[in-house]
């Protein structure tokens, strides 16, 4: 374990739930998933619902959880309640997934243990892993030695 505890570990973290698809937006998402009225969004800051045309997220972010286990365990606790709603939005043609976001460097990592793996699991819909640089950080050519 000496080692893991060296890994240093991917920044800005979000983890969300997004839902695409035709019609698809913030206040929608909020009442297919019946949380228009919910004290888990409305709370305190780190959760919240976003879009754009045709996509809504679900999202965790870091000001209410720095680890995306924490995060991927939060996002897990709100929807598992609602797995219904999930079926819903599948059987209306609606493409859902789970990701976790971040910056990365080259040897970075994250972690999520394996009970909330297995709450992901039972969400029963994919789990992506999205990574950026940091802007303004120079990218390592492997081919640069080749001048």
């Amino acid at each position: 374990m000496e080692s893991a505890a060296k890994v240093k570990l991917w920044s800005d973290l979000s983890t969300s739930l997004v839902v695409s698809g035709q019609e698809v937006d913030s206040a929608s998402l909020l009442t297919d998933l019946q949380l228009a009225d919910s004290q888990e969004i409305s709370g305190p800051g780190g959760v919240g619902v976003y879009s754009g045309p045709g996509w809504a997220t679900l999202t965790v972010d870091g000001r209410h959880a720095e680890s995306a286990d924490e995060q991927a365990a939060e996002l897990v606790r709100i929807i598992s309640p609602r797995k219904s709603a999930l079926e819903a939005l599948k059987k209306a043609g609606k493409s859902m997934k789970v990701d976790v976001s971040g910056v990365a460097e080259s040897g970075s990592g994250i972690g999520i243990s394996p009970q909330v793996l297995a709450g992901l699991a039972e969400l029963g819909v994919p789990v992506t892993f999205t990574t950026v640089r940091e802007s303004g950080e120079d990218e390592e050519d492997p081919l640069a030695w080749l001048g």
